[in-house]
């Protein structure tokens, strides 16, 4: 009886559970996207277009960070109105004098063809009206964005996952902050190559920063073990040694919905919470100046 209810369980999500305006059964759970052709799309946008460098910065300034909005043609709420939690988040960061930026890591739209990234964007656009400064919001690509095929609206909307953002204080530090590609549950050969190349300079940098949607450490039973959910453990092993080997100081990532932390060859690993609407949503604070700090704040929604 139990495995009749869960097949007709199923049978009902994968009508009801469309994307990209088509049934799809398969692309509810799997990536058809390719990672190393998604990296080398991201290093050719990349080298038509200079990455992002931010100048004139204190030398103690804040960034925020979170993850999982999941945004989708199946929200029914105003855009920039006062159920957006991805617009409080962004509108709370670029009011806040110290902060420069703040981060999306991953899952941004969910399986809802262009409408999660249309949303998202809408979401992220500068309000003069309600937001004192223009700061920027850098996202990387998660697993939901990549399923039914819609790889190709992140791309149109977000351009790259594949990245750095340089960040010059006025007392002359450099920060670096490398984004990374983990749709797939993997970084791929190519990207894992420009990620060393990119770690090859660390000794130019005060601190360095990595973002990448999936989290590597499984402490709680109801993490899931789906392909998009783990790295390989022979990528894994190797990933963690590079980032103690070049002495990174963080490594910011998403995924699980829930905060955790862990540190691991002298790196501190955080998962960030999320932005979507179950339960109550969250953000991340870093505070980068001699040394790093973070705590979480509550998303305080109407």
């Amino acid at each position: 009886m139990k495995k009749t209810h869960l097949i007709l369980l199923f049978a009902a999500a994968a009508i009801f559970a469309t994307g990209c305006d088509r049934l799809d059964i398969a692309g509810m759970v799997v990536n058809r996207s390719d990672t190393e052709e998604r990296v080398a799309d991201w290093l050719d946008y990349n080298a038509q277009n200079s990455e992002p460098v931010i100048e004139n910065v204190p030398d103690e300034y804040c960034i925020y960070s979170t993850s999982d909005s999941h945004y989708s043609d199946r929200d029914g709420f105003e855009l920039q109105g006062p159920k957006d939690r991805l617009y409080k988040y962004v509108t709370i960061e670029r009011n806040d004098q110290k902060a420069i930026f703040s981060l999306l890591v991953g899952d941004l739209a969910n399986q809802s063809g262009e409408a999660g990234y249309r949303r998202a964007d809408s979401s992220m656009r500068f309000n003069a009206e309600t937001q004192v400064k223009n700061d920027p919001c850098f996202p990387v690509l998660g697993n939901h964005d990549l399923y039914y095929d819609c790889a190709k609206f992140y791309k149109q909307y977000f351009h790259t996952s594949t990245y750095t953002v340089t960040v010059k204080t006025v007392g002359g530090f450099k920060d670096l902050y490398i984004f990374l590609d983990s749709g797939n549950g993997t970084h791929g050969k190519r990207q894992l190559e420009w990620l060393e190349e990119k770690l090859s300079h660390r000794k130019d940098y005060r601190h360095c920063f990595v973002i990448s949607h999936n989290w590597l450490f499984r402490t709680s039973y109801n993490y899931t073990t789906t392909p998009a959910a783990n790295l390989p453990q022979d990528e894994q092993y190797a990933f963690m040694d590079l980032m103690s080997r070049n002495n990174v100081d963080m490594v910011i990532m998403g995924h699980f919905h829930m905060r955790e932390q862990r540190q691991f060859g002298g790196v501190q690993y955080v998962m960030t919470d999320n932005l979507n609407d179950g339960g109550k949503p969250s953000y991340l604070v870093l505070t980068v100046g001699e040394k790093v700090r973070y705590e979480y704040e509550e998303l305080e929604m109407e």
